[in-house]
């Protein structure tokens, strides 16, 4: 059965444009002067390393070696990763249609959202 590249196309640009979306968003708060300065790039750290663990557990799926834990994953979406975890699904083909995974990782979306909402809210994000 032959992928169907169409989907896999919108799916790919949709994803990547979530994430500078989502850069862009952080950055204008930087540029407001709502959120700390050093959050920009603790932002693109935790991004470039979840893309890294993702693009070395597809690596390794293929050549069968050692594997990345799942639950390694899910941490680094869990710290402020997901963005770039939610590319690297789509880029790599990677953990995208495993439905226990995406359960989780969703909920790793939702925990996120809301903890930095909520020190946002509380001041512990305010420059």
């Amino acid at each position: 059965m032959q992928p169907d590249t169409s989907t896999f196309r919108f799916s790919l640009k949709f994803s990547i444009g979530l994430f500078v979306l989502l850069t862009l968003w952080l950055l204008y708060l930087d540029w407001q002067l709502l959120v700390p300065g050093w959050l920009k790039y603790i932002f693109v750290l935790i991004n470039a390393v979840t893309l890294f663990g993702y693009w070395r557990d597809k690596k390794a799926a293929e050549q069968q070696a050692w594997r990345t834990q799942e639950s390694s994953l899910l941490l680094l979406g869990l710290v402020g990763g997901w963005p770039a975890a939610f590319v690297a699904q789509h880029w790599f083909r990677h953990k995208n249609r495993k439905v226990s995974f995406q359960l989780l990782f969703w909920l790793t979306v939702l925990l996120n959202t809301s903890a930095f909402y909520s020190l946002w809210l509380s001041g512990w994000l305010l420059p």
